[in-house]
């Protein structure tokens, strides 16, 4: 089946299969005017599928305290030219724990080969905003994403609130995902940033496969690898 880019596995290969809901497609659907409230692993996303853009930024905004009654923490674009990218998260958990019990030493070309054989080599440019801005820089981003001007796809973590109400409860820091569909692609995934900058985002940004979620490789982790291949800094502004 075709894969979601975000989708978290921190499950193993059994668990995926008995959980797994049916994933869609790394382009965007074009033929309906409405959002959607998608499931995919164990994410939930409102996805872009055509229609007038201003009105779904307008009614979806990441910013949105109300996100907990909306059952959706992302917010999702497609790129509507994108490649269909598939990929075999169940086979790609298996060999990662056969590498594991094995007497391989696990290094990032390992990972990277698992990830070629399996499909699963989208990774994601990764940009963090306070709730005071993200609307603003989601926007350009998400104009860009269906323009066909950056990855196969984008996506924004949402502002929540608990089921109990509590303000202390709301999230004020956002993580926008931009995915290239090739982490090993170097000239696409630099092409990405190039047009990141662009459009004004002149934070630093880090690239991640996402790969490395799927095997719960984060920082620190106990086989040195790695886990921003690429950090950029955009131009540093003048003072007020």
């Amino acid at each position: 089946f075709p894969l979601l880019p975000g989708w978290r596995g921190r499950a193993s290969s059994r668990d995926y299969a008995k959980n797994r809901v049916l994933p869609r497609d790394c382009s965007m659907a074009c033929g309906g005017n409405e959002a959607s409230v998608e499931e995919e692993g164990y994410s939930r996303f409102v996805t872009f599928h055509g229609g007038d853009l201003g009105k779904f930024l307008n009614l979806h905004k990441p910013s949105d305290p109300s996100w907990n009654k909306k059952n959706a923490p992302w917010v999702y674009f497609g790129n509507p030219s994108a490649k269909n990218i598939g990929g075999d998260v169940g086979k790609a958990l298996q060999k990662w724990e056969e590498l594991q019990r094995s007497s391989v030493k696990v290094t990032a070309e390992r990972v990277k080969e698992i990830a070629v054989e399996t499909n699963i080599t989208v990774g994601k440019w990764m940009i963090f905003k306070h709730r005071t801005v993200i609307d603003e820089v989601w926007q350009k981003i998400a104009e860009a994403t269906v323009a066909g001007r950056l990855g196969c796809s984008s996506k924004v973590s949402t502002t929540y609130q608990s089921d109990t109400g509590q303000r202390n409860k709301i999230d004020d820091n956002h993580v926008i995902c931009v995915y290239t569909d090739n982490y090993a692609d170097t000239d696409e995934v630099m092409r990405v940033e190039r047009e990141l900058r662009s459009i004004g985002i002149n934070d630093v940004l880090k690239y991640k496969p996402d790969i490395y979620t799927h095997f719960d490789i984060y920082a620190k982790n106990p086989y040195n690898i790695k886990v921003s291949l690429y950090t950029t800094q955009g131009p540093v502004m003048p003072a007020d």
